[in-house]
């Protein structure tokens, strides 16, 4: 498409709960105080050994002040994540946040920001379709019927264009999955689900058991980041517009 709304930098907020209380494997007990201070030593270890290129690096220091002994690490990628551990219940909190909003929608396309979050819940290329190699043409039809329909000005000529983005986008239809994100997150135990656009920043959360992190990981990065593919586009433009219609409805 004309627009594009994603920032070049981003970040990645998460909150992770461990599998429970730590317990010891030996006879002998060990103290809160010797866990944190094993903890805090390798946090220290890693946040100063520069010999060793592991694609990420801490760029704060421990500070003994702050109760959630937060860990800020900068990705090879510019991604930046703030790491803090939770050991009262066996789940994560994670937060993707974009640094896009509003604020960078077109003048002519307002809303697009929040279009963007809707689309990019439609899946991948491996995410939400039955056969994306069948799906694709339609797609790309859709995507230059789209772009003729922007350039196009006379009225008669646009409607024509329509029927055809409402043709191609039927036919797209028989090969996507909906809903297939939100069913895996609730098949892997997800708690909540979200994502919201504001004037500044675009957010998706979710809550899930810990030892999903690595699946979130992976799904995250390549529908956010990846492989999104923006199906059922031509329909998604309804919802996006019911939820506008319900905000403006609810203020006041």
């Amino acid at each position: 498409m004309r627009y594009r709304t994603y920032h070049p930098l981003f970040i990645l907020l998460f909150l992770i709960g461990c599998l429970g209380p730590r317990q010891s494997t030996t006879t002998s007990a060990v103290s809160a105080d010797q866990v944190k201070s094993e903890i805090q030593s390798k946090k220290a270890s890693l946040a100063s050994d520069s010999d060793v290129n592991l694609g990420y690096r801490r760029i704060n220091q421990p500070d003994p002040v702050d109760l959630m002994d937060v860990a800020i690490f900068q990705l090879d990628n510019g991604l930046t994540v703030y790491l803090t551990e939770n050991h009262e219940e066996p789940r994560f909190y994670a937060e993707v946040a974009v640094r896009v909003g509003a604020k960078n929608d077109p003048e002519d396309a307002t809303g697009l920001a929040h279009y963007l979050e809707h689309l990019l819940f439609k899946g991948t290329q491996e995410l939400g379709t039955i056969d994306y190699k069948r799906e694709k043409p339609h797609l790309d039809r859709i995507t230059q019927l789209y772009e003729q329909h922007f350039e196009e000005t006379t009225p008669e000529k646009r409607k024509k264009i329509y029927v055809q983005i409402n043709t191609e986008s039927q036919l797209a239809a028989q090969y996507a999955v909906p809903n297939e994100l939100d069913k895996l997150y609730a098949s892997m135990g997800a708690s909540f689900k979200n994502a919201g656009t504001g004037q500044e920043l675009t957010v998706y959360q979710v809550n899930l058991p810990s030892n999903r992190l690595q699946q979130w990981a992976k799904i995250e990065s390549h529908r956010l980041f990846g492989k999104p593919v923006f199906r059922l586009f031509h329909t998604e433009l309804e919802t996006v517009y019911d939820e506008k219609n319900l905000a403006l409805d609810n203020k006041g």
